[in-house]
């Protein structure tokens, strides 16, 4: 029998994990990603314009996926469940009705459903993998409510509620009651009264839903699916505060150490231009960030040579990090992607940048040559003999209504003709338009019903043209629903029903 793992041997493996993911991360993943938000947002760096000369972007990225989206959302959002659940087994009918209302109410309301599923469906087609993370959060939820002026009986009255709790109480101002005297005669008595801060648990723990940003997941090279994949884990920067917040032992959290240099990851720079270089020693110590790992890793923890799945959370650089806390853990990660077209026995798909991203290329170049070329012709250099002009500036600056002097005998100054190219450019402009369109399904007559469309065209004809189309749009949509929020729903279900 193997020896059973030690917390100093699980930590040396954490690292090794983390650093192997993280390598695969930066030397396969993340470019791709980076290069796909930059040419979302009209930003290509591989493709500069020269000085001088147009530099005009075709987005063809951004037209396409703006195009797929709302087709895709409104096939989830089209009837009031997003998920039905199906009887089992006869007898089954009324649970599998319970469940469909209740858990698309969790989803949809209790979380913000309709953002986790709108950020997971833009990820997927720009960026190939959408990942939805789905926990049981049994963090306590507390709301805190301040009275003042109260009595010893209105405060007996709010602790008899099990959720209630006085947590602070102070003497406030007496409060004067008119009173019998043992003469008889009324008289005023100061009552003491009590100001106080009332702590009511509203929740002892609930269902948490999110859609996390790709590049904080992690997951082994040869992992071909979340389920049995060997590791897989959710990065986040985290302050010491809400490490020991999380029940991490303050002593172990302090220590921990921290960039003081925080690089923001490649992703968020491409997201957002705005990111940069942060520095990460301002402010008190309790603020700093940490780096935290959330980790599933398979490792056999007990020596009996079979693998189970371990929760741990290791905090710090990789390598000289520290591991906080870990525990078997019996339920499926936590984790879930909505791919946009898979790859077989790969994990990470296909985007549609993936698909658009030559095609915007091609086109930025060709369309910022077609305006040049128009720049010319609009604006065409002059020929002249060499001092034949006495006026040289006005043919260096025109100017409307001005008059060019040149010399008696010399030849007048003409245009430099340069041949107009732009309707050769807008053919080749076409074609790969029809090329995106082979592609992604994307055209003009499936956006919406054009004026045209029926010109010169047969209706059926038409209609095949749009079912041919559409059918690449709703293989997309029904893979991001048999392959990824068919499980996001079976993990809600399964959590629901645990806790």
């Amino acid at each position: 029998m193997a020896d059973r793992m030690d917390d100093d041997g699980l930590k040396a493996l954490l690292s090794q994990e983390i650093s192997s993911a993280l390598t695969y991360d930066d030397t396969e993943l993340s470019q791709k990603r980076s290069s796909a938000l930059e040419y979302y947002r009209g930003e290509m760096s591989d493709t500069p314009s020269m000085q001088g000369r147009s530099s005009v972007v075709s987005k063809d990225v951004a037209d396409t996926i703006g195009w797929m989206l709302p087709g895709i959302i409104r096939v989830f959002t089209a009837s009031d469940n997003m998920a039905i659940y199906e009887p089992s087994k006869p007898g089954d009918e009324e649970f599998a009705k319970q469940a469909t209302d209740y858990i698309n109410y969790v989803f949809m309301k209790d979380n913000p459903g309709y953002r986790n599923m709108w950020d997971a469906t833009h990820d997927s087609l720009l960026l190939a993998n959408g990942i939805v993370k789905h926990w049981w959060d049994d963090k306590e939820e507390c709301e805190y409510t301040e009275h003042s002026g109260l009595t010893e009986e209105q405060i007996a009255i709010l602790q008899s509620d099990q959720d209630a709790e006085v947590v602070a109480q102070k003497e406030g101002e007496p409060q004067i009651i008119l009173a019998p005297s043992p003469t008889g005669q009324m008289m005023e008595v100061p009552l003491p009264t009590y100001d106080v801060k009332i702590k009511r648990v509203t929740s002892a723990g609930r269902l948490k839903v999110e859609c996390i940003n790709p590049e904080d997941f992690l997951i082994n090279r040869e992992a071909k699916c979340i389920e049995d994949a060997r590791f897989t884990a959710h990065r986040q920067d985290t302050t010491r505060s809400e490490l020991i917040e999380m029940g991490f032992d303050r002593e172990l959290v302090e220590n921990l150490p921290i960039d003081r240099f925080s690089s923001i990851r490649q992703e968020a720079i491409s997201r957002d231009e705005s990111a940069s270089v942060f520095f990460n020693n301002v402010g008190d110590d309790s603020m700093l960030l940490v780096e935290l790992f959330e980790c599933y890793v398979k490792a056999d923890v007990d020596g009996d040579g079979i693998a189970e799945t371990v929760r741990a959370f290791y905090a710090g650089a990789q390598g000289t990090g520290e591991l906080l806390d870990w525990e078997v853990w019996e339920d499926d990660v936590p984790f879930s992607d909505i791919p946009c077209e898979p790859i077989p026995h790969r994990w990470d798909a296909r985007s549609v940048y993936d698909d658009t991203s030559d095609i915007q290329r091609v086109k930025t170049v060709l369309t910022r040559q077609m305006l040049d070329n128009l720049y010319w012709n609009n604006n065409p250099m002059t020929a002249a003999e060499e001092n034949s002009v006495t006026n040289p500036e006005t043919l260096r600056s025109p100017r409307f209504g001005s008059t060019v002097y040149f010399k008696k005998g010399s030849l007048p100054p003409a245009p430099l003709a340069v041949p107009y190219i732009g309707d050769k450019t807008l053919l080749a402009l076409q074609h790969f338009d029809n090329v995106r369109e082979m592609r992604t399904g994307v055209s003009r007559s499936t956006m919406a019903l054009d004026p045209e469309a029926l010109q010169n065209q047969t209706a059926t004809a038409n209609q095949n043209q749009k079912d041919a189309a559409y059918s690449q749009i709703e293989l997309i949509a029904r893979t991001q629903a048999e392959l990824g929020w068919k499980r996001v729903f079976k993990q809600i279900l399964k959590l629901v029903v645990k806790h």
